[in-house]
């Protein structure tokens, strides 16, 4: 998983465990979104507008209202963290979010494992925080626990997984009809960027993450519905192999299939020595697209090697969403725009668009200014 920030992978450590157990604006404002349009030719123009749109960089955090209340200050939040660096950045994010109300997090280590991911929540349960929030884990995990919160009620919020809002979920950020919308993205950027030749298709997974199956299934669906003559296919891949053989798995599988011109390759993790593996098989010719990034990722973009566009949402800025939904919630404002489904911030990034990360983090934020503006619908400095 991601050593920066990841806006989708939680995905599902959950599943992972049981699965185990059995061209848009440029940094300055530029005109690459001109050439992605156009990059549709007359095949796909409609495709061709609605990827250009959505490559110019958002601005906004898509909430206006100030929630206009004085917010209880003096709330803890038991942040149940995964064993991914990933998680550790988010929680670094969610800490200083609730520190701009005066809130405390208490960061509680749930590995990877079942056993530990247990242990997690139910250390949560025992300590008796005023909300809880995690991402990543499957709720098959913690029933139990999150029953007891809810009869407690207390406020569970939950990112980046597969499973919908209800039944204790207060809250989700970053689930089902988010994935679709990921698949759906997807398939328009290769098909507007196809060049009007045929598109032959593959998606890279793990069964173990469910979401990634449905931003596939989509890929898919969309691809085809546009081009019925156009091919998809799958490579299910086990959780193991990221890190370790995953581009051996790739190049055998493209050498044995050289008609194949895209692929969507899970998420950025899964990206690790993949570019220099297709060019030494003689691959390069291969677009990758993928959700997330990583330093790697961004340096595979910028150098031209392979990977051409990476889409999803900021997790980071997730965190300071469920610390507004909070607010609101503990105010009796409105939160239905916090949690609308089309309501996070989307961002397809390319080597024209993609702007300079921090050199320590190697993150960068899609709205620029999201921590101010969120500040700003607090009332606070």
């Amino acid at each position: 998983m991601l050593a920066k920030r990841t806006r989708f992978l939680g995905a599902a450590i959950g599943a992972a465990v049981l699965g185990l157990a059995g061209c848009g604006s440029t940094a300055s404002g530029g005109s690459a979104s001109n050439q992605a349009a156009g990059a549709a030719g007359t095949k796909y123009p409609q495709l061709g507008r609605y990827v250009a749109s959505l490559e110019q960089r958002p601005t906004n955090v898509g909430i206006t209202d100030l929630v206009g209340a004085r917010i209880p200050s003096g709330k803890t939040i038991a942040y149940i963290q995964c064993g991914s660096p990933a998680c550790v950045v988010n929680g670094d994010a969610l800490q200083q979010a609730a520190g701009a109300l005066g809130w405390k997090v208490n960061r509680i280590n749930a590995g990877l494992t079942a056993e530990t991911i247990q242990s997690a929540w139910q250390q949560a349960v025992s300590e008796h925080p005023d909300a809880v929030i995690t991402s990543g884990f499957a709720r098959a995990l913690f029933n139990p626990q999150l029953a007891q919160l809810a009869a407690r009620k207390t406020p569970v919020i939950d990112l980046t997984t597969a499973d919908p809002p209800g039944h204790g979920l207060s809250a989700v950020f970053g689930y089902g009809p988010q994935w679709t919308t990921q698949g759906k993205i997807i398939a328009d950027y290769v098909l507007a960027n196809s060049g009007g030749k045929p598109v032959h298709e593959l998606s890279v997974t793990v069964s173990a993450y469910a979401n990634l199956g449905m931003i596939s299934d989509e890929v898919s669906k969309e691809i085809k519905a546009h081009c019925p003559s156009c091919t998809t296919a799958t490579l299910d891949v086990p959780v193991t192999s990221i890190g370790s053989d995953l581009p051996s798995r790739v190049t055998s599988y493209l050498s044995a299939h050289p008609d194949v011109n895209w692929a969507y390759v899970g998420f950025a993790d899964m990206m690790s020595g993949l570019p220099p593996a297709l060019s030494s098989a003689g691959l390069g010719g291969v677009k990758i697209v993928t959700i997330d990034r990583t330093t790697a990722t961004e340096a595979y973009m910028n150098n031209g090697q392979s990977l051409v566009m990476s889409a999803g949402f900021d997790v980071s800025e997730m965190m300071w969403r469920s610390v507004d939904y909070l607010a609101r919630l503990w105010t009796g404002r409105s939160t239905a725009r916090d949690t609308a489904v089309s309501g996070l911030p989307l961002w397809v990034v390319t080597k024209a668009n993609q702007p300079a990360a921090n050199p320590t983090t190697g993150y960068y934020p899609f709205v620029a200014n999201y921590t101010a503006q969120y500040k700003k619908l607090w009332g606070v400095k």
